[in-house]
Formats: structure tokens, sequence, C-alpha cells
């Protein structure tokens, strides 16, 4: 029996997640769902709950608070993007690659400035379902 508040879409958009106070932490990873409370994240190292964040998606940038932070096998739940590769992606900074991530973050998103790329205008297109409160500024294209 599903006890969830709220509804989980699945989405799969590689993201960089930095902490706020200290940008010396980072991390690149990849999303796993979006809900009306957030989004999960797939990471390579854990984040102290209660962290203000930077998320960055493509072109978009959020912030938001770590809600939880715990080990987790990627191979434990489904992802329909399993084999996926990454355009732009790259592991050149020593980084493991998504995939191999060993931690599962809850963010709560509360505030997305969205860029102009079509990722970015599939990432807002999720947040207008899933995230119908959340605060949006938008990019403009570049003149």
């Amino acid at each position: 029996m599903e006890k969830r508040l709220y509804y989980r879409q699945s989405v799969a958009f590689q993201v960089r997640v930095t902490v706020m106070a200290d940008p010396s932490v980072s991390a690149l990873g990849e999303t796993l769902d979006i809900s009306e409370s957030g989004m999960g994240v797939s990471l390579p190292r854990p984040f102290v709950p209660g962290s203000l964040v930077q998320l960055e998606i493509a072109d978009s940038v959020l912030q938001g608070f770590v809600a939880y932070c715990r080990e987790w096998s990627p191979m434990s739940e489904p992802s329909f993007a399993r084999n996926k590769s990454w355009i732009g992606g790259s592991d050149s900074e020593g980084e493991a690659a998504p995939e191999r991530s060993s931690f599962r973050a809850g963010i709560e998103v509360v505030e997305a400035t969205i860029g102009t790329s079509g990722l970015s205008q599939l990432l807002r297109e999720n947040f207008e379902v899933t995230m119908p409160h959340l605060t949006m500024t938008f990019a403009t294209q570049p003149s």
C-alpha cells in the first residue's frame, strides 16, 4: 500500500548539487523523481540534512534544502533511464558516473530560475504539473 503524501513523477536529469555555505561540497548526480514536496536525487556522496543547496540542471538553477540523505543502492529501485548517456556531461572531473551513485537525497525545492534550453523547458513543464506553487523566474534569451 502506497503511503506517500504526494505522487512522484519519474525524471532523469543530470544535476550538480552544491552546498551554498561551502561550495567545495558539490557532486554530480541524477534526478530520480519530482513530487509536490521536492526532488529525489541520486548522488555519489552524502549531504547533510538541513543544508541549503543549489541544483544546476541544464541552464536552470534551483535552490532548496536537503530534507534527508541516506545510503541507497541504485539497483534497488527501477530507473527508466538506467542506460542513458548524458548530453554535454563529463566525468573528466574525476567524479563517479551518476548511475554509480550511492546516496539518495530528498531536496525541498523552494525557488527555480528556468533557463532557455530545451531541457530546461522540459523541467519547467514537469514543475508546472508537480510543483504548481513553486516560485519560478525565467531567464531571457541572449541578444
